[in-house]
């Protein structure tokens, strides 16, 4: 049960209550005068409807149900008062604003407008049954009944649903902006202990070491990554000038100190620092420090330890040496061509001796077949180690896709079960650059677009030119990729299929790229897969 629901049920039987004992202590005074059993009447509904709201509570958690529950039936009871107490006539009719107020209060603008449209709903039917003579006067009211003409119980009505309705915006107006204020008061008090928190850990928590000098030129603090870069206690620095700290000799120093005090930033680096006994590589950028008033309160000498990231340095440069083997590698791969080619001639004159077995024949043929496999294998690495040289001309592209295409649909990569559908639009489009490695990324792709959809499918081919590119969409409806997969799509030596080398994708994308153009991959698994090739116009 919500802290607001057990207040608004204790101030409803705290008035109850207190009304009451004023009718009873009426009662026993003046009873001859005032009849007041109707205020019995609905002090019992309101304490049995408490109790409904105390068994609600305690079975249903929400706090919205329990307050609007709450607030329906005060303007129930309000409804029975007004009754009462004459109806037209009663002066008790300003009741409804307090459930209205206190629905748009804990409820909000809709908790409001609902709590407005109920007690126009209440009181507009009590009083028209009352009017029209459907529901008779109280015999114990103690307020006598006047005649009311039409047009004024209508005005009645309206200026009353006016008042709620008006309430209820305005009161749900002042509660809403009242939470955002609260929520936003919580959010700055909750950022500022934050901040505060930041502010404390901030300069101990970054791994850079931090001094501040004085205006004297001495170390007056250092924070704990400092100190353990220079493998020293705190202790050991403060108190001592910048010269003793090994960043600057004197004549530095003032040198130094003309470029800050110009409002300059001063940077170097220590290749051959002492510390602890050891040398150490770092970096190091001294700044003014000031105050919020702008004047001067001295420097801060901000350094890291770049030890680590200079043998990362010496590690590229090995392994830029590295590539160059590599090449080697490539050499050596196109020499193997040679003997491998001398081998698989060798075999197929072998291969058609009439004297060998048919155990030997399929031997034969499987050299053959293993000889070609990896001659193909081969080639694809020395086209992707070395790509050859581009000769870029003006040539129709959307007349180069079309033929690959066509190309494709009289392969032996296709079955009766694969369709290729085209929107290739316009059906002719100019481009510069090399022809013949544009037409090999579109064969490498639609040709995986196949290999992807073992089962059959329809590979969609389309066109458009967009933002200065001309982009091709291969779209195949077949079995998708994972993330993971779309993450080493273009990767060499990654292959989802098993008769792959690894090599076409990654071969088209370092086409693409050379051409200044992009790969995008979308894919879902078991859904398909489209792949964006966009290539610049210009």
């Amino acid at each position: 049960m919500s802290s607001d629901t057990r207040l608004l049920m204790a101030v409803r039987v705290v008035v109850v209550t207190t009304l009451l004992l004023a009718a009873l202590i009426i009662q026993y005074t003046v009873a001859e005068v005032l009849p007041l059993n109707y205020l019995y009447t609905t002090a019992g509904v309101t304490f049995a409807l408490t109790l409904v709201y105390i068994a609600l509570a305690m079975t249903v958690p929400s706090r919205s149900i329990n307050l609007a529950v709450q607030v329906a039936g005060d303007l129930v009871i309000e409804t029975l008062l007004v009754y009462f107490t004459g109806g037209l006539d009663s002066p008790f009719s300003f009741l409804y604003l307090v459930s209205v107020i206190t629905a748009s209060t804990l409820l909000y603008r809709r908790g409001g407008l609902l709590a407005a449209a109920g007690a126009s709903i209440g009181y507009g039917v009590l009083v028209d049954l009352m009017y029209y003579g459907v529901l008779p006067m109280p015999e114990q009211s103690m307020f006598l009944p006047t005649a009311w003409s039409a047009s004024r119980l209508y005005i009645n009505m309206g200026a009353n649903f006016a008042g709620f309705y008006a309430t209820a915006l305005l009161t749900s107006f002042l509660s809403e902006k009242l939470k955002r204020a609260s929520a936003e008061l919580d959010v700055n008090r909750q950022n500022l202990a934050e901040l505060r928190a930041l502010n404390q850990n901030v300069i101990e928590s970054i791994p850079s070491g931090l001094i501040t000098i004085t205006p004297q030129s001495i170390a007056s603090f250092i924070n704990p990554a400092g100190a353990a870069i220079l493998e020293a206690q705190p202790l050991a620095i403060l108190g001592r000038p910048i010269t003793e700290l090994g960043f600057f000799t004197t004549e530095e120093w003032a040198e130094a100190r003309e470029r800050l005090d110009q409002g300059r930033v001063v940077r170097n680096e220590i290749h051959d620092a002492e510390v602890a006994g050891h040398q150490r590589s770092i970096g190091f950028a001294v700044s003014p420090l000031t105050t919020l008033e702008g004047m001067s309160a001295g420097y801060t000498l901000i350094f890291q330890d770049l030890t680590e990231m200079k043998k990362l340095e010496a590690e590229l440069r090995l392994k830029d040496r590295m590539a160059a083997v590599g090449e080697l590698s490539a050499g050596i791969a196109h020499e193997i061509r040679n003997p491998l080619a001398a081998i698989a001639g060798s075999v197929q004159i072998l291969k058609n001796s009439k004297s060998l077995s048919q155990q030997e024949q399929r031997l034969m043929s499987i050299v053959l077949k293993e000889s070609e496999r990896l001659n193909k294998s081969i080639s694809d690495f020395l086209r992707f180690v070395r790509p050859q040289e581009k000769k870029p001309i003006a040539f129709d592209v959307a007349a180069s896709l079309s033929e690959t295409l066509d190309l494709l649909a009289n392969s032996s990569e296709l079955n009766e079960r694969h369709a290729i559908q085209r929107e290739i639009a316009p059906p002719s489009f100019p481009l510069v650059g090399d022809a013949d490695l544009i037409r090999q990324v579109f064969w490498n792709i639609a040709r995986n677009a196949m290999q992807a959809m073992p089962n059959g499918g329809v590979l969609t081919v389309r066109t458009q030119v967009d933002n200065g590119s001309y982009k091709i969409v291969f779209a195949d409806n077949g079995r998708g990729m994972s993330h993971a997969d779309i993450q080493r799509l273009f990767q060499p030596f990654r292959t989802n299929f098993p008769s792959g080398t690894g090599l076409g994708m990654a071969i088209s994308y370092r086409i693409v790229q050379e051409h200044g153009g992009r790969i995008e991959v979308a894919s879902t698994e078991g859904v398909g897969t489209a792949i964006t090739v966009a290539l610049p116009v210009n």
